[in-house]
């Protein structure tokens, strides 16, 4: 019985760790019609609908599922085609550059894509420099690519992407400027070598204020591509956001729930030891 206690206490104590860690389903229903906090949206949306000669779509579908039964499809026709999913979370407390201690993301290019054999779904890190929002013309993104990371391309198939200490450059959207530095990593950023100039400075106070994922923006040719499993994390404190078409039928429990379930089989464990001594 004190083996089953034990056992118990530890599987309660490993559970605690996998708590600070989420998967967050999101289903077509989740995608916000409008820009909204905590919530994902297509943005920067450039085909035939609204004046541009590009056949552009992005949405989630069941075209190819990574992680369930779905992903986000995006795809255009010529180099006017652009799409983007974003999702903000603000000025939150304990998300900053510093801070940052997970990044990742599953894409895929298709086989036969027209658009230049080094393109794919890149990913972007909203920044606030100063991590103050009452300044306003200190914004931008970072952003990963892997023909910057170095290592082939595998197109036809799923590449999982882990990259917190990859190579980032830097595009500065007030004022708009692109810091053609496309070697530095995060903590580069953070704590240099760097390029110079106060503008381009960062530090690890700087507010990491949202995540986005995009194709085009000039791309010649056509391309389609998925996106899946797109994750951060700050101070050990984990999110994944798995895209599917529609719920799981069966729920998984939540970590929380498990955690509680654990905790209480070591109590009714030490409850029956009591009662045998």
């Amino acid at each position: 019985m004190k083996f089953f206690v034990l056992k118990s206490l530890a599987l309660a104590a490993a559970l605690a760790g996998q708590a600070n860690a989420a998967v967050i389903t999101v289903t077509p229903a989740d995608i916000s019609a409008s820009p909204a906090l905590n919530a994902w949206y297509l943005t920067n949306l450039r085909g035939t609908q609204n004046g541009y000669t590009s056949t552009t779509a992005a949405g989630i579908t069941a075209s190819a599922p990574r992680s369930g039964n779905g992903s986000v499809a995006m795809s255009l026709t010529d180099g006017s085609g652009k799409a983007d999913f974003a999702y903000y979370w603000g000025f939150v407390g304990g998300r900053t550059l510093g801070t940052l201690d997970a990044l990742s993301y599953d894409w895929y290019r298709n086989s036969g894509a027209g658009a230049p054999a080094h393109l794919q779904p890149a990913l972007r890190l909203a920044y606030d420099t100063d991590g103050d929002s009452r300044t306003t013309t200190d914004r931008g993104y970072l952003v990963w690519e892997q023909v910057y990371n170095g290592g082939g391309m595998a197109t036809g198939q799923w590449n999982s992407s882990n990259i917190v200490d990859g190579n980032f450059w830097q595009r500065q959207t007030s004022p708009g400027n692109t810091v053609e530095d496309y070697s530095t990593t995060l903590a580069e950023w953070m704590n240099g070598p760097r390029p110079a100039g106060p503008a381009d400075q960062l530090s690890a106070a700087t507010a990491i204020t949202g995540i986005e994922f995009g194709i085009g923006s000039g791309w010649n040719g056509s391309f389609g591509g998925f996106v899946d499993n797109v994750g951060f994390g700050f101070g050990n404190q984990k999110t994944v956001f798995n895209f599917e078409t529609a719920p799981a039928a069966a729920a998984v429990p939540e970590p929380g729930s498990t955690l509680l379930f654990a905790l209480g089989l070591a109590g009714f464990g030490a409850t029956r030891l009591r009662r045998r001594s």
